[in-house]
């Protein structure tokens, strides 16, 4: 079993970030995140009605939209929850499992057609309809292909960069 140490405001505030794992809005930090005090500004700022508080803290919900990095939740924001400088890009990217329609023969490119950064390209496979290939430098982590995968195909994971600071 991992302990983690927690933060004098953590366990004042009686939760753990560890805890409340979600999808954190984009740039936001862990160390970020020990500074929210769960005012729920961010969420009512958010146009897309993508953030939730899970636990007192914002985590993003895919299932409603995708994120379009406005801003909106880091200018609504009054604690130093955001970075201010660096890429605003989410903390993961998205992985295409196995169950993927186009990868078990079947036509389909909602996901490539919803991916605004064009991350996601398909390749032409011999006998069958055109594979997605995924370039994860250029995925944003925006959620808008997960949303509209018909089989909920998609999937996210974190960076290998995050992973392994994490």
């Amino acid at each position: 079993m991992r302990s983690e140490l927690l933060s004098r405001r953590q366990v004042l505030a009686g939760r753990s970030v560890a805890k409340a794992f979600g999808i954190s809005p984009p740039a936001s930090s862990a160390e970020g995140l020990e500074a929210c005090t769960g005012c729920g500004l961010c969420a009512e700022q958010c146009p897309r009605g993508i953030i939730r508080l899970i636990d007192g803290l914002p985590s993003i919900d895919f299932a409603l939209s995708e994120c379009t990095f406005c801003g909106e939740c880091r200018a609504a924001c009054p604690e130093p929850v955001f970075r201010l400088d660096g890429p605003v890009r989410f903390h993961h990217v998205a992985v295409i499992t196995d169950v993927c329609l186009a990868k078990r023969g079947v036509a389909c490119q909602s996901c490539g057609e919803s991916c605004p950064e064009e991350a996601i390209r398909f390749r032409a496979h011999v006998g069958s309809p055109f594979v997605p290939e995924l370039n994860e430098e250029m995925c944003s982590g925006c959620g808008a292909c997960l949303r509209v995968c018909p089989v909920g195909a998609i999937t996210h994971r974190l960076r290998a960069a995050e992973a392994e600071n994490a």
